[in-house]
């Protein structure tokens, strides 16, 4: 066989081969393979781009899909949509930005699994763990690694956001989650803008507690939210909410609500189980062991931590929010 009839005939093996992954989906169909294990095998020697049609593009497109990246129907056709799907998932994972699915390309889109589920407030998984330790080492969250989703994770995830450019919503998106696996940046808030942020907050602390010992002698009223009396949960609502936090209105809800610490700090909340099982009783903490709270017996007043009544219903410490 001479040099040129070699050439010639590696051409049309190479065009056929193409046809079969790119323009044939019903030879590719034929087998027994996955879905999944169509779209590794189609990226042992192809690249997929623009133009490209075939089973192996609409896995590239079901991928996509799922990481919510790609919105359009899943066709087969690799169009503009297809396209712009792709040099944002380049760009989310630090890839040349070309709209080629190429070896790297590639590689990272196999890496991701099939579906992916948005983390939300309330949630307790280790999956949320994960990302608390990926924030934490940029910067963004300074609460326990606890696999807890609660207030404090969604106001370092808002500002994670806000900062890349991603959709604010509190949430670990897909999108989120893809961005804060492939951050290469460790630097993320300066020391200084975490020194600010926690000397807010003890400003905001000290504003609480100086309004709330104002109220000292105020009467005790079931249910109660105003000066006119206050039951324990109501005086909190009511001293916070002057203060420009806005909590919610039961023992229960506030200690969802709070950030769980390990040693209650000036301003933090302390809870007590009184009359049912679980938190049932809040005061705020001023510290050298003493809280003020509202009780049914002296209305405002303050407590002592050492009190054996108290000593052996005390629960915990919670944080609350900044903003």
């Amino acid at each position: 066989m001479s040099k040129t009839g070699t050439a010639k005939d590696a051409f049309v093996i190479s065009s056929i081969a193409a046809g079969i992954l790119f323009g044939a989906p019903s030879l590719v169909e034929a087998g027994e393979s996955s879905g999944h294990e169509e779209f590794k095998a189609s990226f042992e020697t192809q690249q997929i781009r623009y133009g490209h049609t075939g089973p192996f593009v609409s896995n590239v497109q079901e991928k996509l899909k799922t990481l919510t990246l790609y919105l359009a129907s899943v066709d087969g056709n690799y169009g503009k949509q297809t396209e712009n799907a792709v040099k944002q998932f380049q760009r989310l994972h630090h890839l040349k930005v070309d709209g080629i699915v190429g070896k790297q390309t590639q590689a990272k889109l196999t890496s991701f699994p099939l579906s992916t589920t948005v983390l939300k407030l309330g949630d307790k998984t280790e999956a949320v763990k994960t990302y608390q330790e990926q924030l934490s080492q940029l910067n963004y969250y300074q609460g326990q690694l606890d696999g807890i989703f609660g207030p404090q994770t969604l106001q370092a995830i808002k500002e994670y956001q806000q900062k890349n450019n991603l959709e604010a919503t509190g949430e670990l998106t897909i999108t989120t989650q893809m961005h804060l696996k492939s951050n290469r940046n460790k630097k993320g808030k300066t020391l200084s803008s975490v020194k600010a942020k926690n000397t807010q907050t003890l400003e905001h602390q000290s504003s609480a507690i100086t309004f709330a010992k104002t109220l000292v002698g105020t009467g005790y009223r079931w249910g109660g939210t105003t000066p006119a009396g206050f039951d324990c949960s109501g005086f909190i609502n009511y001293v916070y909410k002057n203060s420009g936090l806005l909590v919610p209105r039961t023992v229960n809800e506030i200690w969802n609500f709070g950030i769980k610490v390990n040693k209650a700090g000036i301003g933090d909340l302390v809870f007590f189980q009184t009359y049912k099982p679980g938190p049932s009783h809040v005061g705020i903490y001023l510290g050298n062991g003493r809280f003020i709270h509202t009780s049914s017996s002296k209305g405002v007043s303050i407590g002592e931590m050492s009190n054996p009544y108290w000593n052996s219903r005390y629960l915990g410490a919670k944080r609350l929010p900044k903003g």
